[in-house]
């Protein structure tokens, strides 16, 4: 009997919580969860000024530290962040309805993934938040200094016409071993450090430049990276 009753108690202020939302239980239900994973496993905190906006398509480009990365940027975002990812992962069992369910897009690795440019571009179209990790993998976690980016998300937010929003993460797992990365609690503090949203030049002619690309995607880089002046101790 008073187990019960202790439950009810417990679930009210969940249950008003989930009503005042306006959100699905399955949506409210899983970004509350991941709300308390990164905050409560990974000690994760928000940085800067600037956040991801309420409205309206945007481009986020982070650099790459683990593979629970975008459990920290989901846990940072009011609104759900359509990943571009590797296309096994949509594959594997458990996670990959997680990943449908956020719409993320599978991408080939052979960087001429044409299909995964469409899907993404209309993900910007309907207004969603795309979510970029440029490194392309996670062979430089931990270095604390982000490796060449490709020039693909410079590219999405040119055709798109959308914002870029540079995110840093620091601290955290810093791992390359999924498991660890997940299931570890962190040592050091996770650090979610905002930028603010950068608008690219729309030249037509310069679209296709690979150089133009490049030095844009560079310039991007080092703005993310300048970020690590904005974090507290």
């Amino acid at each position: 009997m008073w187990a019960w009753l202790i439950l009810l108690l417990a679930l009210g202020p969940a249950w008003r919580c989930w009503r005042s939302s306006g959100l699905r239980l399955t949506e409210w239900a899983g970004r509350t969860a991941t709300h308390a994973y990164a905050r409560i496993w990974h000690r994760c905190t928000i940085h800067g000024s600037h956040r991801i906006p309420r409205s309206g398509p945007v481009i986020l480009i982070a650099n790459h530290t683990c593979s629970a990365d975008p459990a920290f940027l989901l846990a940072s975002s009011p609104r759900p962040i359509s990943f571009l990812l590797a296309e096994e992962y949509i594959r594997l069992p458990v996670i990959s309805g997680i990943l449908r369910f956020l719409r993320c897009v599978p991408v080939q690795r052979n960087g001429r993934d044409l299909a995964a440019m469409r899907s993404a571009l209309q993900r910007l179209k309907a207004g969603g938040v795309l979510g970029i990790f440029p490194e392309g993998g996670l062979s430089n976690a931990g270095r604390g200094q982000p490796r060449r980016f490709k020039a693909g998300a410079v590219l999405l937010a040119l055709r798109g016409g959308v914002p870029v929003l540079p995110v840093l993460i620091l601290g955290g797992p810093q791992s390359r071993h999924v498991l660890d990365a997940w299931l570890l609690p962190s040592r050091r503090k996770t650090r979610i450090i905002f930028g603010a949203p950068v608008a690219l030049s729309r030249n037509g002619e310069r679209h296709g430049n690979r150089q133009y690309l490049e030095r844009t995607m560079r310039q991007v880089m080092e703005l993310l990276w300048s970020l690590s002046e904005n974090a507290a101790d």
